[in-house]
């Protein structure tokens, strides 16, 4: 993610200049923000051709790090949705060309704490990191609500519950930041968890609230 923005300066560095946009900068960024896009509105049928148009891009500057990076942006989403993901192509990449950087978030995502070097996290992550190695639940739920950008907001979510120790309050996080920006993909992951997590604790009230608001939502 954090690649996915160097690569969007590069475009108003280039705008300043006297020399033309590369066309696969311009294209890759532009592929992988409607990935972006469809993946959390859950428009399938056009998700996996930009993801592959970007890729496509990407390879073309023949830099493997700038490629993990458009795997980490698909691993990312995924998480951010609760969903596991193949990582076996990361893996290839990182074993020709390894990346410090690129590998400390690959491990954030995987929830593989112990190998996380936090001077190598992204800055969303930081302060969050500490919290959840001490699986403080209370502070890290502040933690989260504070990070300004929603997405990141959202994977961080994805990366506790899947991983961690988690209650309502983190989930009801989870499902205000996917509905206020239109994010259908993960909104039906977190309230579906939601009533998993009311019917485990038998809250058998909520959970048929949760699952009603669920089918009308759908319908």
């Amino acid at each position: 993610m954090r690649n996915l923005l160097f690569i969007t300066m590069l475009m108003f560095i280039y705008a300043c200049s006297s020399q033309q946009i590369p066309q696969w900068k311009d294209s890759s960024s532009r592929q992988l923000q409607n990935y972006k896009v469809n993946f959390l509105t859950d428009k399938e049928d056009a998700t996996e051709p930009h993801f592959a148009k970007a890729k496509r891009d990407i390879s073309s500057n023949n830099d493997l790090n700038l490629l993990a990076t458009v795997y980490l942006t698909k691993y990312a989403l995924h998480t951010a949705a609760l969903e596991d993901f193949d990582d076996s192509d990361f893996i290839r990449i990182d074993k020709l060309q390894p990346n410090a950087v690129n590998r400390t978030y690959y491990y954030l995502l995987k929830g593989n704490f112990a190998a996380v070097n936090i001077s190598e996290l992204p800055s969303n992550y930081s302060k969050l990191f500490p919290l959840m190695t001490n699986k403080d639940l209370n502070t890290a739920v502040r933690e989260i609500a504070s990070i300004s950008d929603p997405l990141p907001r959202l994977i961080a979510c994805g990366i506790w519950v899947k991983y961690l120790s988690y209650d309502e309050s983190i989930l009801q996080l989870a499902i205000d930041t996917a509905a206020q920006h239109g994010w259908r993909r993960p909104l039906w992951s977190y309230l579906t968890k939601l009533q998993k997590y009311y019917l485990d604790h038998q809250e058998i009230t909520k959970a048929e609230s949760i699952k009603e608001r669920i089918d009308l939502l759908k319908k």
